[in-house]
Formats: C-alpha cells, sequence, structure tokens
C-alpha cells in the first residue's frame, strides 16, 4: 500500500517535471552517445572542460531561443582551444572536438568552418565593417538569441582579432565589448564577468599544466 502510493506520488512529480526529467535523461544518453565517439581515456585535467561543454551544449540544444551564429562558433572553438592547449596525444584533440559536438546535434565541421570564416574577415574589419556585422547578426537572430558564456567569448575573441583594436589601452578593449554587448541585447555585465572567469581559468589551467610539466622532468 504505501509502495503504491509511493509510486502514485512519483508518477505526479514525473509529470509536473517532466521536462527536467527528461533534459537530465537525455545529457546522461549525451554522455553514452559521447564516450562511444571518443573511446579514450581523457587526462584528468581536461576531464572536467569536457564535462562542462558536454552539459552545455546539450542544454543550449534545448533552448528554443537559441540559435548558432558566427559569434557562438568563434567562441566554443576558442574555449576549446585554450583549454585543450598541451593535450596529448595531439591527434586526439580534433576527435574530441567532433566528438562534444556530434553527441549534441552540433555540425563539428560547420562551426570550425563559421569560426575560420569571422577570424579571417576581423581582421580587416573597420568599424564600419563591425556595424555593419554586428546589424545582419541581430537581423538573422530575429530576437531570438539565447545568451551563453559561449557567446561572451565569441565577443571577447571577436574583438581580440580586430586589428585597429589590438593597441587600445585595456580599459577601451573593454568599452568596445560592451557596445557589442549591448547592440547583441547582452547585459553587459554579465558578458564582463564571463570574460573574466574564463581569463582566470586560462590562467589556472596554464599553471597547473607549468606544475605537471616540473614535475615529469623533476623525474
Amino acid at each position: 500500500m504505501i509502495l503504491a502510493k509511493s509510486r502514485g506520488k512519483l508518477g505526479s512529480l514525473k509529470n509536473y517535471l517532466g521536462l527536467t526529467l527528461s533534459v537530465r535523461a537525455t545529457i546522461s544518453d549525451s554522455k553514452s552517445d559521447f564516450h562511444k565517439e571518443f573511446p579514450y581515456v581523457i587526462p584528468p585535467i581536461y576531464r572536467k572542460l569536457a564535462d562542462e561543454l558536454l552539459v552545455e551544449l546539450h542544454l543550449l540544444s534545448h533552448q528554443k531561443n537559441f540559435k548558432k551564429n558566427s559569434i557562438f562558433a568563434i567562441g566554443l572553438k576558442e574555449i576549446f582551444s585554450k583549454f585543450t592547449s598541451g593535450y596529448k596525444p595531439t591527434e586526439h584533440i580534433s576527435k574530441l572536438f567532433d566528438a562534444i559536438c556530434n553527441c549534441n546535434g552540433f555540425n563539428p565541421t560547420e562551426i570550425s568552418s563559421a569560426s575560420e570564416d569571422l577570424v579571417s574577415k576581423a581582421k580587416s574589419f573597420t568599424k564600419d565593417d563591425l556595424n555593419a556585422f554586428l546589424l545582419q547578426l541581430n537581423n538573422d537572430n530575429n530576437e531570438n538569441d539565447y545568451y551563453s558564456r559561449i557567446n561572451a567569448i565569441g565577443i571577447y575573441k571577436l574583438v581580440s582579432e580586430i586589428a585597429s583594436f589590438k593597441d587600445l589601452k585595456e580599459v577601451d578593449f573593454n568599452k568596445e565589448i560592451n557596445n557589442i554587448s549591448e547592440l547583441l541585447g547582452y547585459q553587459s555585465s554579465r558578458v564582463e564577468k564571463d570574460i573574466s572567469m574564463y581569463k582566470s581559468n586560462i590562467e589556472k589551467m596554464k599553471q597547473a599544466l607549468e606544475i605537471i610539466a616540473l614535475n615529469l622532468t623533476s623525474k
């Protein structure tokens, strides 16, 4: 009797929280698909990156207002590139990226192509070119661009690649980031926070890799 009541309550809970439970189950499926496509041991220092990107891309793929664009692509490639620095064996790096994307329904080739194309264009962007690009991006998004930290890193990478911004003082560099954020409809304070955390984590990663290298050479 007690078991029957418990099952009834559990059934009601599943109905009430159906979407949440479904998403959690699907994350498990995504991870299972990932390990089938990438059946290799991931070094401990890189394991957290793989897991976080798996979960983040999965959740984004379930957001109705999320739309892949070149800002997202350049951000994803930048995050992956920075946090797989020193990964060995090197021939596994591209396989790892492909698996993370594929298991969540993202096309790794399209992501890489969109990122490379924007980096190439950004190197010769004038201020007018940048504004025209952002205007077109907004039109394409049709006010359905769901924000994620990946977009923030995309903005950071974009500004870093524009030749006329390379000699800017930090305060002016950050102003350009804020301007782009606001033009895209993102909260500049949130973008700033995500970029700050990203840079902090990169520094921690570098320090960890240096310590590992030092320990290996001392043996």
